[in-house]
């Protein structure tokens, strides 16, 4: 990992934290550039998104960190009005609150719903080791956290290269290698992330919980991140091939 010897050379010390039983909430928000409207022309998906937006705060998600495990998922106990809100359901897919995300030192995995089924798909354990971990530091919820950045290789609907940025914020004060959504490979707890520009994660709450027990999620199917990369392509294939077909926009 770039620049790990900065972290040792910022605090002086190794790091050697004691494992730790830990429940985190997180909420999630669009930045304030993906909000901006007035860039979307489209009054139907303009309405859409302002519905979305209105609904991100009602998305509450827990990270659950036992030992060097953790399970990060969306919290089922909500108010039934909020799934009824307009633009919930939107929200909760895009903040990644209908999969649920578990890492060990051995197992990197996410229950995802994929092509309208629930399976295990193994995830990429090297997809966050580029980090640069900068001087920059802040304090969240009493934790002195540094700024790491780095850059990971994705696709756009054209399947062509695409690279998203992400900025986290993270403590080695609480030395599990974790954080929401799938992130990791930081030598301390992500509290707060962005991730392209367009949507942030941050840390509300942090409390020990002596007894917590983790269970690792389970599917129908198991598939490798290649495996669903080649559905989801072909799929756009197909998507693509329709849309030339009928005149329609892809």
């Amino acid at each position: 990992m770039k620049n790990l010897l900065l972290i040792f050379s910022i605090f002086g010390f190794c790091f050697s934290a004691f494992a730790q039983n830990l429940e985190i909430n997180y909420k999630v928000d669009y930045t304030e550039k993906y909000k901006d409207l007035s860039r979307i022309e489209n009054h139907l998906a303009r309405s859409y998104l302002r519905d979305e937006i209105n609904a991100m705060p009602f998305v509450n998600l827990s990270l659950l960190i036992k030992e060097k495990a953790s399970l990060f998922y969306a919290e089922k106990s909500i108010n039934s009005d909020n799934k009824k809100m307009r633009g919930y359901s939107a929200a909760l897919r895009h903040s990644g609150g209908r999969d649920v995300f578990y890492k060990d030192d051995s197992l990197k995995l996410v229950l995802d719903e994929f092509a309208g089924k629930k399976c295990i798909v193994l995830a990429d354990k090297k997809k966050y080791n580029s980090w640069e971990i900068t001087k920059e530091h802040k304090m969240i919820l009493g934790y002195k956290c540094f700024k790491a950045t780095m850059e990971y290789e994705s696709y756009d609907k054209y399947m062509e290269p695409l690279w998203i940025p992400v900025e986290a914020w993270f403590t080695p004060e609480i030395s599990v290698s974790t954080g929401p959504l799938d992130f990791d490979g930081l030598p301390g707890l992500i509290l707060e992330v962005t991730k392209d520009n367009m949507i942030t994660y941050f840390a509300t709450k942090i409390e020990s919980r002596e007894d917590l027990t983790l269970e690792i999620p389970s599917g129908k199917n198991t598939i490798t991140y290649q495996e669903k990369d080649s559905i989801v392509k072909k799929k756009l294939l197909e998507i693509k091939k329709r849309s030339e077909m009928y005149g329609t926009e892809f």
